[in-house]
């Protein structure tokens, strides 16, 4: 990527970053109309810490996320590369019990639900640079940019968030993948002759999308995950709706 694209890549998510914490500010949301009662302020603010600092963190953290993801993309679609790290599958059910399967299959799909924020980038970066933007766009530019992503591009990645978040709300089987997740790196970091620092650092970043993802909801009972992963769909339709002027229904 031209160092002139990067650098606008880089703004564009810092625009975003500042419409996704004025978008989960418990005041303004508890005045919504529908907003569940059950939610509370400090999971409000735990959701917009998640947003921030694993899907669109600061500048300086961009360039390890996108390496990681670089990486973790070749075992989402290569799942018997973590399959051969793990020796047989008898030898890891034994290990991790009759849930190994479902466990990994479930990491795989949170990891691959989680690179939907990439793909919204880099429209996001075409749609300014087909414009005409450059550095700094005003929000009104940046509203204009979202705008002009169709809108079934917009629903297929409200789609995938909220698979990722869906993924966080089996807790038992999501401690099981992260297990899992951290024997693989084990097994990488004892064979450095195989596995480079990238592939390591890659594993680790994914241990912790998972492990914070855990925490957000592991606490929760079934009900308030489901009105958690409703919410955050809900809030992210009704901003992409609000740009392509479709009224709530």
């Amino acid at each position: 990527m031209k160092s002139e694209e990067s650098a606008l890549k880089l703004h564009l998510i810092d625009k975003y970053r500042e419409f996704i914490a004025s978008r989960y500010d418990y005041i303004e949301l508890k005045e919504s109309p529908g907003f569940p009662a059950q939610i509370t302020e400090e999971m409000v603010d735990s959701l917009r810490e998640y947003f921030l600092q694993y899907l669109y963190p600061e500048a300086v953290f961009r360039e390890q996320l996108d390496a990681a993801f670089d990486q973790l993309e070749h075992y989402v679609n290569h799942p018997s590369k973590v399959w051969g790290l793990m020796g047989n599958i008898t030898a890891a059910i034994f290990r991790f019990g009759a849930q190994f399967p479902a466990a990994l299959k479930a990491g795989l799909v949170s990891l691959e639900a989680h690179t939907a924020a990439k793909r919204f980038e880099k429209t996001l970066v075409k749609a300014a640079l087909d414009k005409g933007y450059a550095i700094p766009v005003s929000d009104e530019q940046f509203i204009d940019c979202i705008k002009a992503i169709p809108l079934h591009q917009l629903e297929r990645f409200i789609t995938e968030l909220g698979q990722l978040f869906n993924s966080f709300t089996n807790s038992r089987l999501l401690e099981k993948t992260i297990l899992i997740m951290k024997d693989v790196l084990a097994t990488m970091k004892a064979k450095p002759h195989l596995y480079g620092p990238t592939e390591v650092d890659a594993i680790t970043m994914g241990i912790e999308i998972l492990r914070h993802g855990y925490q957000l909801f592991s606490h929760y009972d079934n009900s308030l995950k489901r009105q958690m992963v409703n919410f955050i769909v809900a809030n992210e339709r009704q901003f992409i709706h609000s740009i392509h002027g479709i009224e709530k229904p």
